[in-house]
């Protein structure tokens, strides 16, 4: 039915030109005209797969963005151990922390060495600084009638 439908619509030499084709590859070419059918989907699908893994190398890479915000997927391709790791299956996270983990102890040990600096001119932690108590001449007008509220509810005011 669909071959009369066929018929139809294409011209009397487009018939012929269909019916010889499909002669052709049911005939002597069909394993050549199987094997170009076989090497375009296998085409088809590479194709569909490095566009799957581009858009997982693309997650992961903002994923690593994220974790480390000096990171930048094209500088760090310029790498050829960077791009070896990634070919191997490595994430861009744990590649990129190979990559760099001289840096980062360095960076480690700078942060460890300032923690252990001592403080300079008063600079440090409220908790180092001393208590002074407040000089009843300094205080305000607020403050001073907070007091005398506090003290004639019988609460002792300790200087």
């Amino acid at each position: 039915m669909e071959e009369e439908n066929v018929k139809r619509e294409l011209p009397e030499e487009r018939v012929e030109q269909t019916e010889h084709f499909q002669e052709l590859i049911r005939g002597k070419y069909r394993e050549d005209y199987l094997a170009a059918l076989e090497d375009a989907l296998s085409a088809q699908a590479r194709e569909v797969n490095r566009y799957l893994a581009y858009r997982e190398l693309m997650a992961q890479a903002e994923t690593t963005k994220a974790k480390y915000p000096e990171f930048d997927l094209e500088k760090e391709l310029e790498h050829p151990a960077f791009g070896r790791l990634l070919c191997s299956g490595v994430d861009p996270c744990t590649a990129y922390e190979v990559i760099h983990r001289r840096e980062q102890e360095c960076r480690n040990q700078r942060m460890a060495e300032n923690a252990c600096r001592p403080l300079e001119n008063g600079l440090g932690n409220a908790s180092l600084a001393t208590v002074s108590k407040p000089d009843p001449r300094n205080l305000s007008r607020q403050e001073r009638k907070l007091l005398r509220r506090r003290a004639a509810r019988g609460e002792e005011i300790v200087w």
